[in-house]
């Protein structure tokens, strides 16, 4: 069962600055052994088109194998959790940054991480104490931002309500108990993934999924320290199913062929070696009613993190 890899890897297909900055760098991941699971990953692009479903089944299993060697548990057949598969499949491309730069140095060449550049943001969470006021800040590189549910919210109240002053208990040296956390983004990325948190563990320690709809914004403003960028959906992973040890994933994407300025908000809808014309209107209406993870990102060639042209969206 790959579900989890089929549509996690169809929904890193859709990010198209992502994938041509890894296309770009191929002579130098060539010439680096150690970069096997990035050019793996070419292999994937390649074949996305092929009408030869043994080749794509092929590629995707030697993706697998490769990735499995750092993160042995997705060796084993049966289900996986979509969200910590892309996790581990982006943590091996960003862990490559030190010997795929080494290997460009000695081609005269410079490497930059696609991880880094289009999904790695940085947050700042700072802590109060109630009692005397004492603050500590701690910043952080994140490729993916987990959020607690909302029922019946909105994807942007997450984000809105995880940048909400919250109180946690903490034992200061002056001897409160009681603090306050507040987060904020410091940078933003070109695409921002979004992990929305269905599945939560009782007082008894089973793991239960949340079913409450929720709204799946199109487009969403998110603000930064210094700046603020819009961003569009491009694409969703969906988990089908009320337990989390089964079920099916499913990913709904931008059409590679479609770019949403053309207007016609054409999507594709892919399940295993099914694949679907949709729209994106369509899946923002069923998606709802719909439980899983969700990735939107944002996808706007020449950018600046003030200005994102609303109609453009990317996946």
């Amino acid at each position: 069962m790959i579900c989890y890899m089929n549509a996690s890897l169809q929904s890193l297909l859709t990010l198209k600055e992502f994938v041509e900055d890894i296309k770009s760098q191929e002579d130098v991941l060539v010439l680096c052994s150690e970069a096997q699971l990035m050019r793996c990953f070419l292999n994937i692009v390649r074949c996305r088109s092929s009408p030869d479903s043994r080749l794509k089944l092929e590629v995707v299993m030697r993706f697998k194998r490769v990735l499995s060697i750092q993160a042995p548990e997705f060796g084993q057949d049966g289900m996986k959790d979509a969200h910590e598969f892309l996790t581990a499949v982006l943590n091996q491309i960003r862990k490559l940054l030190l010997p795929l730069t080494e290997t460009a140095i000695t081609m005269g060449r410079n490497y930059c991480c696609p991880v880094q550049r289009h999904l790695q943001f940085k947050m700042q969470n700072m802590r109060t104490c109630k009692g005397c006021g004492v603050q500590s800040i701690k910043e952080e590189d994140f490729i993916m931002l987990s959020l607690d549910l909302i029922a019946g919210g909105s994807v942007q109240d997450m984000v809105n309500m995880h940048q909400m002053e919250r109180e946690l208990e903490f034992r200061c040296e002056c001897g409160g108990n009681t603090s306050s956390l507040a987060s904020k983004f410091l940078t933003l990325p070109n695409y921002l993934i979004l992990h929305l948190k269905r599945f939560m563990f009782t007082e008894n320690l089973v793991m239960v999924k949340l079913e409450d709809p929720i709204i799946l914004c199109r487009e969403m403003t998110v603000a930064a320290h210094q700046c603020g960028q819009r961003y569009s959906l491009v694409s969703v992973i969906s988990h089908i199913g009320s337990s989390a040890r089964r079920g099916h994933y499913v990913n709904d994407g931008l059409h590679p062929d479609h770019p949403l300025e053309d207007g016609t908000d054409r999507w594709l809808h892919f399940n295993d070696i099914f694949v679907l014309e949709t729209s994106g209107a369509m899946v923002s209406e069923l998606c709802i009613a719909c439980s899983g993870m969700r990735t939107p990102s944002p996808q706007e060639e020449g950018s600046t993190p003030e200005s994102l042209v609303p109609n453009k969206v990317s996946s």
